[in-house]
């Protein structure tokens, strides 16, 4: 289930002429200062607690002279400032403290521009714990919004959306923000920040559990009163949709289909005031609002691991787009199955919801099936798919993902190659796991060739697992590889895959025990490339592994390169001992390093 900057113009802070070429002045020479070479980063260790306090005092004082009037205090305060920024060790101090200082809504809008374009040169501070606000800082702040101050305008947006994350102040915000809409007639581009600030707000409570919302009840006579009013013509000279008074009984309305607990009567009232006949523009606004409470479906289009498009369609209703030949018709459709009567890509027959599956027609392309059969549930959707593409491809791909291991059956080769769609990461959790649950499988001889010849089935995930699979793949892969899980290599598919992909994974993404795996690795005498008794081996490749994490010479060790097409594709450098004297001299370098580091 899922739950699921801005502009500056002259106008928004006037000033007397005089000011105007001071500001220039102060402008240019902050860009100046913020084009001067740093200093030459210092190899510090990190500063201690005491040494942070002390810092965050220094930055604090640092901060305000930044808006001293004086031109000489602001410089040194600014060359202190580009010094400190110019150390690593002191990175996320700085972008914390930065961060800090731009939720304050009495920073100045030229003290604002400089921490902006300096936190762009600094590491991600860690998110800041959101606190408790009070209902008398949540008022101020919503009148900030109608400010004459740019700055202040600007500041009191920024803690307003800091705010929304958490899951107290969602509903006490929205309904501020929204109340302020109906009855304010600030400028326009006070406006613009109020309805941007609701938007956020009313994003952040869609997405929260309705389990925590604490709202005010809802009586016939006002539900009946925003149909009434959504109904009203417009006066004349009222452009369309602009009318304050449908505005406002609209969002009303939409906010109640987001309450299960309305719904039934607003779907009620909306279809009575249809029977009674209204003209077509009245007709029309109250029916997009009923409209919404018809289940209805998504259809994403993912590729390369972006989402790259999507069609909403009701379920039961033919849908037409442009350019397409055939309607994309879906019925019935439940939180699992939805059933393709026709369409475009899609044969007819049933498909999977809340999964990913392979596109018929594209090899790296994938489709994901959404069901939305409540108004809140397509309403949580329109702010779900403006959130993080990472982190949705990530779920998409840990429900696709257990679906899989639910089934307990060798994939096909469309859904092999699939997982190269999904998050890497997902599908290296995925890979330990599923080793241990089915038996390995031939593909068919005839068909296209893949990375590394017609594989087996775990040499196809193997595969993927070697170009970017992660440290999350090893506990189940070195446990499918002790237990030879894995079929043996033939003259279609002559890669030991599992091996790439062990050592891949071990030169890219170390996981804490790796050295210690790689070491036990050297003794194995196991080509790589079936049928190239001189080609690279296991122990010696993972040996070079093991020597360039700790910098040394691979020459040194009578190391020899064994170049392999595949393998300089996957990044695994293959290698041969020139004898067995140079496989017992690593081990013996090995032995002395793991002494030497237990040694106190």
């Amino acid at each position: 289930m899922l739950w699921w900057q801005y502009s500056c113009h002259p106008n928004d802070y006037p000033l007397p002429a005089i000011h105007y070429p001071l500001m220039l002045f102060r402008t240019v020479a902050t860009v100046c200062l913020l084009l001067l070479p740093g200093v030459l980063a210092r190899g510090e260790e990190k500063p201690t607690s005491a040494e942070q306090q002390r810092l965050s005092g220094e930055i604090g004082r640092l901060l305000s002279d930044l808006d001293s009037d004086r031109f000489e205090v602001r410089n040194r305060a600014a060359a202190r400032l580009e010094e400190m920024a110019a150390r690593p060790e002191l990175g996320r101090l700085l972008s914390g403290e930065f961060k800090r200082a731009l939720l304050r809504p009495d920073i100045s809008f030229e003290v604002r521009w400089r921490l902006d374009h300096w936190r762009r040169r600094l590491p991600e501070a860690p998110p800041e714990p959101v606190a408790d606000a009070s209902p008398e800082e949540l008022d101020r702040l919503v009148r900030q919004l109608d400010d004459d101050s740019y700055a202040v305008r600007l500041g009191a947006a920024q803690r307003l959306q800091w705010l929304t994350n958490n899951p107290k102040l969602v509903c006490p915000l929205m309904l501020r923000l929204k109340q302020q809409l109906a009855v304010a007639a600030p400028a326009a581009s006070a406006r613009g920040e109020l309805e941007k600030a609701w938007q956020q707000a009313r994003g952040a409570w869609l997405l929260s559990d309705p389990a925590g919302w604490r709202l005010p009840a809802v009586t016939d006579g006002q539900m009946q009163q925003w149909v009434d009013e959504l109904a009203q013509p417009a006066p004349a000279g009222e452009a369309a949709g602009r009318w304050q008074v449908h505005r406002v009984a609209e969002r009303e309305l939409l906010d109640l289909l987001a309450r299960d607990e309305y719904l039934p009567r607003v779907v009620q009232l909306l279809k009575a005031r249809l029977a009674q006949g209204l003209d077509a523009d009245a007709a029309a606004r109250l029916r997009s609002v009923l409209d919404l409470t018809r289940p209805a479906m998504v259809a994403e289009f993912w590729q390369g691991r972006r989402h790259q498009g999507e069609q909403h369609m009701l379920v039961g209703v033919p849908t037409m787009s442009p350019g397409a030949v055939n309607p994309s018709h879906f019925d019935p459709v439940d939180e699992r199955t939805a059933h393709c009567v026709s369409g475009n890509s899609l044969s007819p027959g049933d498909y999977p919801v809340g999964v990913a599956f392979p596109h018929p027609q594209q090899v790296e392309a994938i489709f994901h099936l959404v069901y939305l059969p409540t108004p809140r549930r397509r309403m949580v959707y329109t702010q779900y798919v403006q959130t993080d593409e990472a982190k949705r491809l990530a779920a998409i791909s840990r429900r696709t993902l257990d679906r899989m291991l639910e089934n307990k059956r060798l994939l096909s080769e469309p859904e092999l190659l699939m997982l190269g769609q999904l998050d890497a990461a997902e599908v290296s959790r995925f890979a330990g796991k599923y080793f241990s649950l089915v038996d390995d499988g031939q593909l068919p001889d005839s068909g296209l060739q893949r990375l590394g010849g017609r594989l087996s089935r775990f040499g196809m995930i193997c595969a993927q697992l070697a170009v970017d699979g992660t440290k999350d793949a090893m506990p189940g892969l070195a446990d499918a590889m002790a237990k030879k899980r894995f079929l043996p290599p033939t003259s279609l598919s002559p890669y030991r895959l599992h091996w790439l992909a062990a050592l891949s994974i071990a030169a890219r993404d170390p996981w804490p025990e790796v050295d210690a795996w790689l070491a036990t690795c050297i003794g194995e005498r196991e080509i790589l490339v079936e049928g190239r008794p001189s080609g690279a081996e296991v122990g010696a490749t993972a040996a070079a592994v093991l020597l360039n994490r700790h910098g040394r010479s691979l020459s040194a060790f009578d190391l020899t390169p064994a170049a392999d097409p595949l393998m300089t594709q996957l990044h695994v450098g293959g290698y041969r001992f020139n004898g067995e004297e140079a496989r017992k001299r690593v081990q013996q370098w090995w032995q002395q390093e793991r002494q030497q580091k237990q040694t106190p």
